[in-house]
């Protein structure tokens, strides 16, 4: 899974110097230049990782590509795809064209039980505003009140929650990312702004229930087709891609238990490897989480588990996470009880 490249802000705030739609001419919340160069590498990276596994033109059976309904990380999936499937000329439809269509499959956001499940799962707003009082968001909320002022002043924009922080952040660095000078009120605050856009990535989902709504869907998924792989059902397969969002990397991290509660950068990209050793399977994850990064991508150890962790340690120990019935989960006309290990969370 792995997060779309460099892009412009999603918003701009109401005293925002940079108006002018000629800053952003492809659109706000657009796959820029940079983003697309940031994939086109990644892409070259996984394929020099998985060189001799994965076969170098696309097979139907080998390799499925999802991606959430948005311009911008369908984008970010072809542009990894045009480096992963870089053809040979044998394979060209066009010699003036080095690119081979390769397919992207997705679903429109009120329907997506997978990869942006937000509108199709009731529960998870409410189970947001529950979150909110949890003592540890109400400290950080609390303790923030000032700074939501002066920030409201100064932007123009109304500013009351953690989230509100963030998405005002990430417009400003953005604009600093692309050169544009500041406005001289933000010097003292972008590092308590910063700290707050990093918070903002724990608290997506802190709680177990907002973990199984939220991580839980993605998580069965992937155990589901390791497990699938492992019985010889999956005979061919060998390479599941999703194309998402900081936020969809950050709840599966959470949801693994191994977040390192910084915001997924543009392109970071979450391995899950299954791995067969004398006749064992055994599931290693890595981060790559710098577009830069030529050597070896982090290591992430499941809790409770060793490196690498046994297929059914993995699907055990991630069992927590992974509703029985996502659907019934997610209703939120009454409390769901769900079990864990014995024990009931309501």
């Amino acid at each position: 899974m792995y997060r779309h490249g460099d892009r412009a802000p999603i918003t701009l705030y109401p005293n925002d110097p940079y108006q002018d739609p000629s800053t952003w001419p492809n659109g706000l919340g657009q796959l820029t230049k940079r983003g697309k160069e940031m994939h086109y590498a990644l892409g070259k990276w996984l394929r020099n990782r998985y060189d001799g596994f994965i076969n170098k033109r696309w097979i139907p059976e080998e390799v499925y590509i999802r991606s959430t309904d948005v311009d911008r990380t369908l984008m970010s999936a072809a542009c990894n795809l045009a480096a992963f499937y870089y053809p040979d000329k044998v394979d060209r439809f066009d010699d003036g064209l080095a690119w081979m269509p390769t397919p992207i499959h997705t679903a429109p956001l009120t329907q997506d039980d997978l990869l942006a499940v937000d509108d199709s799962c009731p529960r998870i707003k409410k189970e947001l505003e529950l979150q909110e009082n949890l003592p540890i968001v109400k400290n950080v909320t609390d303790e923030s009140q000032k700074l939501f002022k002066f920030l409201s002043e100064m932007s123009g924009e109304n500013i009351t929650s953690i989230i509100d922080v963030d998405y005002l952040y990430d417009t400003l660095r953005i604009e600093a990312l692309y050169n544009h000078t500041l406005p001289a009120w933000t010097e003292s605050v972008l590092p308590q702004m910063k700290a707050l856009s990093d918070f903002s990535f724990e608290i997506v989902a802190m709680s177990e229930e907002l973990k199984r709504l939220r991580a839980g869907p993605i998580i069965k998924e992937i155990g589901n087709h390791m497990r699938e792989k492992a019985e010889g059902k999956l005979e061919k397969q060998k390479m599941f891609v999703y194309s998402a969002h900081d936020t969809t990397l950050a709840t599966l991290l959470l949801g693994l238990g191994v977040f390192n509660n910084i915001a997924p950068p543009y392109a970071a990209t979450v391995l899950i490897e299954l791995h067969k050793i004398n006749d064992e399977r055994f599931v290693q994850m890595f981060l790559r989480n710098d577009t830069n990064m030529v050597e070896k991508p982090y290591v992430l150890r499941l809790p409770g588990c060793s490196d690498p962790c046994s297929l059914d340690q993995w699907l055990n120990i991630t069992s927590i996470v992974v509703p029985d019935d996502w659907m019934e989960e997610c209703k939120c006309d009454e409390p769901y009880d769900f079990q864990i290990n014995g024990a009931t969370i309501a």
